[in-house]
């Protein structure tokens, strides 16, 4: 079987390396999508345990669409009873246009036409649509004159982890807070963990997680092979199994945050908890000037400082970042500082010179994810 596991942009190689410390094997990054191979299985295993995809999608056939009516008899050749029985329903994601197919919403009524009419002729019945929660999710990504069809194995985004989240004004999607703890190595390193602006939690969670050997998707409630025809409930039965036997206590004392807000820092406390690691992480309240490595050996600070999209004033974000780059440089030397900035040139505010700048999105805001080492020994001019 062929999958492709959906992410972020500027997500593709935090994903491909959590995909292959899975275990998968044939794991190749493009755009917004890391392709692997398999059985049914390991399928289920990268909708389980992946904290970076957004979506885990099984490939059914490669279809020519450079006509409606083409795309259409195409379609119709997936002996799609292997997929909807008599009674499911179904829905459409339809991804890209062309010059045939030239609006999603288009392409996404031709692809269910033609799965609703080969099931009526092979086995008599008519499938129904659910557009909020279909038995079986169909993908379809058009790339020029060709469409990739597909089966959603996830259902809802893999962001949504199973447990209510109280995300406060600027949430950080879960997914992008795993990835970026991939791309600065934490997510299979040792050292200890800091957030000094922790806003609603996210990065401690995903941290806690990886931490703990916790599967991200294990409380879920229903996922798009819950009701798919291939759908093998033994197995996956067997995964959840063994993803329990996996989880353990988290160690003391390696993931700190904090806010100078009260209501973020008990925003943050209600999701750990929620997550199963209330008692394991350490957050308290304190202002970000106040910051001290929490721990002697030194480890990760991972943080989403405003600046300036949805919270904080110009004048604020400058004065914080400052402040910010002063801490880390006094206080943290040796440690590593991987932080999300908006397009701004904040990196000049820091005081530090960043070694990496990748470009990511959080939901339709793009920034970028600061890689700012510090160095062990302070300069020359704060001795």
């Amino acid at each position: 079987m062929r999958f492709a596991a959906t992410c972020g942009t500027g997500l593709e190689p935090a994903l491909a390396a959590e995909l292959t410390a899975l275990g998968l094997s044939g794991v190749e990054a493009g755009h917004r999508v890391v392709r692997f191979q398999g059985e049914l299985e390991d399928g289920y295993r990268a909708c389980l345990w992946s904290r970076v995809a957004t979506r885990v999608l099984l490939f059914l056939r490669k279809c020519f669409a450079g006509s409606a009516d083409a795309f259409y008899a195409e379609l119709r050749k997936i002996p799609w009873y292997e997929h909807l029985g008599k009674d499911s329903t179904l829905a459409v994601t339809f991804v890209g246009t062309n010059e045939a197919i030239i609006h999603t919403g288009f392409g996404a009524q031709k692809t269910k036409d033609a799965v609703v009419d080969s099931l009526r002729d092979d086995r008599g019945n008519r499938p129904g649509v659910d557009l909020q929660a279909p038995d079986v999710r169909i993908h379809v990504a058009l790339q020029g004159t060709r469409a990739l069809v597909s089966i959603d194995l996830s259902g809802d985004p893999l962001h949504l982890r199973g447990f209510d989240r109280d995300g406060g004004d600027a949430p950080l999607k879960e997914t992008l807070a795993a990835g970026i703890l991939w791309h600065s190595g934490y997510a299979e390193a040792e050292g200890p963990l800091v957030d000094p602006m922790c806003g609603s939690g996210t990065f401690l969670v995903e941290a806690a997680g990886m931490r703990a050997g916790a599967a991200p998707g294990r409380h879920r409630p229903r996922w798009g092979f819950s009701r798919w025809r291939g759908h093998d409930e033994g197995m996956w039965q067997r995964l959840l199994e063994e993803a329990a036997d996996r989880e353990r206590p988290l160690p003391p004392d390696v993931i700190f945050g904090g806010d100078h807000n009260q209501a973020q820092r008990r925003r943050a406390e209600y999701n750990l908890r929620r997550a199963g690691f209330g008692d394991q992480v350490t957050v308290v309240k304190r202002e970000l000037r106040d910051w001290r490595p929490p721990v002697e050996s030194p480890g990760f600070v991972v943080s989403n400082p405003p600046y300036g999209e949805r919270m904080g004033s110009p004048k604020e974000v400058t004065a914080t970042w400052r402040e910010l780059g002063d801490v880390l440089r006094r206080h943290f030397l040796g440690w590593d500082a991987w932080l999300l900035a908006g397009q701004a040139p904040l990196a000049k505010k820091l005081g530090l010179r960043p070694r990496k700048r990748i470009a990511v999105f959080n939901g339709p805001l793009e920034g970028r994810l600061l890689h700012v080492p510090i160095a062990d020994k302070p300069p020359a001019r704060l001795q």
